[in-house]
C-alpha cells in the first residue's frame, strides 16, 4: 500500500470503506460538473467506481489517492493517474482530481497534486504526466499552474459538454522540469 503524507493531508490508497464519502463526492452534481462522464447517481454505481479504482491500483495500471484530512481524518478529495503507455524511459500518466466543496479554496487539492507529483517522477517511474481540463474551468487551471504543469494545446470546440462544443486545455509536465 502506497501512502503519502504533507503538512496537513494523508494521500492513501482506496478502501471499500470509503465508498460512503466516495459516493458523496462523486454523485455530488454541481461539484463534479466538469467530470459528468465520471459522476455516479447511486450507491452501487460508486460502489463500482471505486472498486475499479481499487483494482486498477493493484494492478498497477492506475495510482488512485483518496486525500484525507490529518487533523480531521476525513476524506476531502481524490487524486490521481492512469498509467496510459510505458515507454523505454518510463510511464506516462494522465493526472486527475477533484475535491468536496466544503474543502475547496484552502490549497488541500494543490497539496495533494504536488505530492503524487513528487511519488510519481521520483518513485513510480513517470516521465511525463498530463492533464487537461475545459478553458471554463479556472479553478482546475489554476491548480494545474501551481503544481507546475505548462499548458501545451488549447483545442477549441473539441469537446462535447454540457449541450454545447467547449474548448479543451492540455497541459503536461516532464520529470526533467519538475521541481524547476
Amino acid at each position: 500500500m502506497v501512502r503519502l503524507e504533507t503538512e496537513r493531508l494523508i494521500l492513501r490508497q482506496y478502501e471499500e470503506g470509503d465508498l460512503r464519502d466516495y459516493h458523496k463526492l462523486m454523485s455530488d452534481k454541481k461539484n463534479m460538473y466538469f467530470l459528468s462522464d465520471i459522476t455516479t447517481d447511486t450507491l452501487d454505481e460508486s460502489r463500482g467506481s471505486l472498486k475499479e479504482a481499487i483494482e486498477l491500483d493493484r494492478q498497477g495500471k492506475a495510482r488512485r489517492f483518496c486525500v484525507e484530512l490529518k487533523e480531521t481524518g476525513r476524506l476531502a478529495g481524490g487524486t490521481g493517474y492512469d498509467i496510459i503507455t510505458t515507454t523505454p524511459i518510463g510511464k506516462i500518466g494522465a493526472m486527475g482530481w477533484f475535491i468536496m466543496p466544503e474543502y475547496q479554496n484552502k490549497g488541500y487539492i494543490t497539496e495533494a497534486v504536488k505530492k503524487v507529483l513528487e511519488f510519481a517522477f521520483l518513485q513510480d517511474g513517470c516521465v511525463r504526466i498530463v492533464t487537461g481540463c475545459y478553458k471554463d474551468n479556472i479553478p482546475t487551471q489554476k491548480v494545474m499552474q501551481k503544481a507546475g504543469f505548462r499548458q501545451e494545446a488549447e483545442k477549441i470546440d473539441a469537446q462535447w459538454h454540457d449541450g454545447r462544443m467547449k474548448t479543451r486545455l492540455e497541459f503536461a509536465l516532464n520529470r526533467d522540469e519538475y521541481g524547476r
